[in-house]
């Protein structure tokens, strides 16, 4: 019976328009809001958003794909991780009037409290942008520009290669911006932030 009655969702044909619907977002103060203005702006829209030069940006859909790899990184850096340090997922780094929210960070352990929100970025030792087809330019170009530009030294970017993870890896040089330091497909080991071994499973559901 259920199956019967089962409702599928099909795009538009490409030759009609997208409808939408009005979403109401808070107009910024002059200035703009910075991470002071997360608690009242977590009220006040009831989604994902992150604040770009003090305006609020909705955060695209993420695929289940992605949300699977999120889960298997995180898990796999908390079983490995040293005391000193917290893998966290949904919390910002406080650049100012931009918040970026990395897909998982590691941050140190002695910042966390359990009303956390947001971190500072010397706090930060690593952020890890799994990559969607929504937020390819944000991911690839965007993010290591302010996390280089904020002085976050381990930055890595995972990619989704016929649904199997390839992890592209980069550290801060001494003059700015991010060098590339691996590819890896089955299994990463790196020394930094901390060192780190962990098999990269397939991704199932």
């Amino acid at each position: 019976m259920y199956a019967q009655h089962m409702a599928t969702v099909e795009a538009p044909p490409p030759d009609q328009p997208i409808h939408g619907q009005m979403v109401l977002l808070p107009t910024p103060p002059p200035g703009g809001f910075s991470a002071a203005d997360l608690p009242r702006l977590i009220e006040a829209v009831d989604a994902r958003f992150e604040l770009l030069d003090g305006e609020v940006l909705m955060m695209a859909p993420a695929t289940h794909w992605h949300d699977e790899v999120v889960d298997i990184l995180k898990h796999a850096l908390r079983r490995i991780s040293p005391p000193s340090l917290v893998v966290a997922t949904e919390k910002g780094i406080d650049l100012g009037t931009t918040v970026p929210e990395p897909d998982v960070l590691v941050v140190a352990r002695e910042v966390v409290t359990s009303g956390s929100l947001v971190f500072q970025p010397s706090d930060v030792r690593l952020a890890i942008e799994v990559v969607s087809p929504g937020t390819r330019t944000k991911d690839r170009t965007l993010r290591p520009s302010q996390y280089a530009s904020a002085g976050i030294r381990c930055f890595w970017r995972v990619e989704n290669e016929d649904d199997a993870m390839v992890v592209y890896t980069f550290e801060l040089l001494p003059e700015g911006g991010y060098a590339p330091t691996g590819v890896f497909h089955s299994r990463v080991k790196v020394d930094f932030p901390f060192p780190i071994d962990i098999e990269l499973p397939e991704v199932t559901w």
